[in-house]
């Protein structure tokens, strides 16, 4: 891993490189922003360079990649260098907490894979490094178990804490990081990388790019499951006017959803190992292959895609409602309900409906029922409702 894999980044980046240059690294660091904008890539290029073993190498350049430890790191094997993440439960010693479904980091996943080695004495060099994925995924008691070792940390630990909502950390666990901002990657290389990495025709990475708004990891993982046929029955639903009725225009939109989140589990492998009888809310989906299960949050989260979509082209016809230039849209006419909205409404309307669509969101986080929340955006979006 090297820090100049790490693309449109340089204010972060640079924070960095002071910090080795000067000898002086922090025992913690908070490396935020959106999703897909290459945070993670960064931590584990400062991880391999805090693990390197090359004793003669300036501070502030990447690790060597030829020692025995940038080895090992690179094969995902390095015994110093531990990645937590939500996966983990299934590891714990403890069986119940192994059955659980790793919504979150619990308190218990904390404590038995990063609190408990952090202060053990490293296996191979002079640190441990520890890369904390998602960490607004801690609940309260794994965010409180976690400050005692941010306020006390082991002289041999480094702890890089990841997120793209740095507003659900505690305020006492952001003051103890160094926070290192990332910013969104510009449009015009999300696309180039789209066509380069992904082999994204040019027409299919220009949408893409527009939906991702300079999120790149996103937008890759997008068009592996078919983000854009997505878009396609979203805006049918909406050029069809389904949200004048609610439950119907639920039913779509979760029906949407579901598809979305079959490809994402069979593109990722992460279906739930058991059947599920569903939660409080009933919304355990069985996907079309056998026995396998979509999770509630793993619905929530394509449901989110889906509300994505929609303020993406209510964005759209904002655009062109207020400029009245067609060029400026971002999305292309033949997979949108662009101008049939944009002509229903004016644009202070059309701006409340972006705003309704927001709402929608926060209800999914406040964990309200996915059919009642898209029956409830339904309303709003044809102007019955208020929008927050």
């Amino acid at each position: 891993m090297r820090f100049s894999d790490v693309q449109h980044q340089e204010r972060a980046l640079s924070i960095v490189r002071r910090a080795l240059s000067s000898g002086r690294t922090h025992h913690a660091y908070l490396f935020e922003g959106p999703e897909g904008i290459g945070k993670e890539l960064a931590a584990r290029a400062l991880a391999a360079r805090l693990l390197c073993e090359e004793a003669d190498r300036k501070p502030d350049a990447d690790a060597c990649g030829r020692c025995r430890s940038c080895r090992l790191f690179a094969a995902d094997n390095h015994p110093d260098f531990h990645l937590i993440h939500r996966g983990l439960h299934k590891q714990h010693p403890e069986r119940n907490i192994r059955a659980g479904k790793g919504l979150f980091l619990v308190v218990d996943v904390i404590r038995h894979f990063l609190i408990e080695r952090a202060s053990t004495t490293p296996n191979l060099g002079i640190r441990r490094v520890f890369l904390l994925r998602d960490a607004e995924r801690m609940n309260e008691g794994a965010q409180n178990a976690l400050l005692k070792t941010l306020e006390e940390p082991p002289g041999n630990a480094c702890l890089i804490l990841v997120t793209s909502s740095a507003e659900r950390l505690l305020p006492t666990i952001r003051s103890r990081c160094q926070c290192i901002p990332f910013n969104l990657l510009p449009p015009k290389y999300v696309e180039e990388q789209l066509q380069a990495l992904g082999n994204v025709e040019p027409a299919a990475a220009r949408t893409l790019a527009a939906v991702a708004q300079g999120r790149l990891g996103a937008a890759l993982q997008w068009h592996r499951i078919g983000l854009l046929t997505a878009l396609a029955q979203v805006s049918q639903a909406l050029a069809n006017g389904l949200a004048d009725n609610p439950e119907t225009f639920g039913k779509t939109l979760l029906e949407i959803a579901r598809e979305l989140a079959i490809r994402t589990v069979e593109e990722t492998g992460h279906f739930a190992e058991e059947p599920l009888n569903g939660d409080e809310n009933g919304e355990t989906t069985r996907s079309k292959t056998g026995s396998k299960t979509i999770e509630t949050d793993q619905l929530r989260a394509a449901l989110k895609l889906v509300l994505l979509l929609i303020a993406a082209i209510y964005r759209d016809a904002l655009i062109v409602q207020s400029a009245g230039e067609i060029t400026l849209r971002a999305l292309p006419p033949e997979l949108t309900a662009v101008d049939t909205l944009a002509g229903d409404a004016d644009a202070d309307q059309l701006a409340e409906r972006i705003q309704a669509i927001a709402t929608a969101e926060r209800m999914l986080d406040r964990n309200v029922a996915p059919q009642l929340t898209c029956e409830h955006l339904a309303i709003a979006l044809t102007g019955e409702l208020p929008a927050a």
